[in-house]
């Protein structure tokens, strides 16, 4: 956020009101709340923490000894377990943005509670969150596990209804009696069957670059969506949002009925995204919500998301 150094008078850029230190005369100052019209006022200028810094010097209390195993212990700690001490002040974000002071876990289950029970809110605060980056980690995460579990599904029923190619012949076959439109060549017919039976590398190259496919290109569809009905939000917030909301996809660990149920949350959370990021009105954000179903549908269709 923008705000004015009450020492030096100074126009800066600050994360969060509360304490802050001054980049242009490198006072310790406090930038009240605008929302609580709070007073901005000089903690300590520049002068008087030198001062202070000389005298702390000067009486140095001694340091603890810390023992060979208490410092083992802190390395070996994984870097989901750790956390920064937490900032002081104001904080206008997710939980996810403070994982590194709360802990990864921590962070992980309360965005998803909160995606799950307070979604508007949710993207209200993210959408003020600043210097927050593109997409974050809990998306990617979100995204591996949809995709993971929407490939297992689709390949562990494919294979128990064709485990070869004869019977998936005959089946496709049946269907040609019905709809002439299903008759497909043999040539074509084994292309698709040896699809749904990838070999290693192709499907680890599939379950690490399709994550990242997915969410960009629903990104793009948000805002797309969002220019279309008059919104000037940027492309990066939407990269945050198409992260967040492929938490919806996790419901693909119970086959066919979890992809449906997945959707309609996610449909959901767009149209609260919308509302939100976009400060849409009922209608717009209906709108922008049929308009991500149907740009869902022909991406889904030619097989890019």
């Amino acid at each position: 956020m923008i705000a004015e150094c009450p020492h030096c008078k100074k126009v800066i850029s600050v994360k969060m009101t509360g304490s802050n230190m001054c980049p242009k005369c490198s006072s310790l100052i406090f930038v009240g709340d605008p929302v609580k019209d709070e007073p901005s006022r000089v903690i300590k200028t520049a002068a008087e923490l030198n001062k202070d810094r000389r005298t702390d010097n000067s009486v140095k209390p001694p340091e603890p000894e810390r023992t060979a195993d208490a410092e083992s212990e802190e390395e070996s700690e994984p870097f989901f377990i750790k956390k920064k001490p937490a900032s002081k002040g104001f904080f206008r974000g997710t939980a996810w943005d403070r994982w590194t002071e709360t802990g990864f876990s921590e962070a992980l289950l309360k965005t998803t509670a909160d995606m799950l029970l307070r979604p508007t809110k949710f993207f209200h605060d993210m959408k003020y969150v600043i210097n927050a980056g593109m997409i974050p980690i809990y998306g990617l995460i979100m995204a591996f596990l949809t995709v993971l579990f929407q490939t297992f599904w689709t390949l562990k029923i494919f294979h128990i209804y064709f485990p070869d190619f004869a019977s998936f012949k005959n089946a496709i076959a049946k269907l040609g009696e019905i709809n002439p439109a299903f008759v497909i060549g043999d040539d074509k017919l084994n292309v698709i069957f040896q699809a749904m039976y990838p070999d290693t590398v192709t499907l680890v190259m599939q379950l690490l670059l399709s994550p990242l496919m997915l969410i960009v290109i629903t990104a793009i569809i948000l805002h797309l969506g969002s220019v279309l009905f008059g919104s000037m939000t940027r492309l990066s917030v939407f990269y945050r949002m198409s992260g967040f909301i492929m938490v919806a996809g996790t419901l693909s660990i119970i086959p066919i009925f979890g992809n449906v149920a997945g959707f309609i949350w996610k449909v959901v959370l767009v149209y609260k995204g919308g509302r939100a990021v976009n400060s849409f009105n009922r209608k717009r954000a209906l709108a922008f919500s049929l308009f991500f179903i149907i740009m869902s549908a022909i991406f889904t269709s030619v097989g890019l998301i």
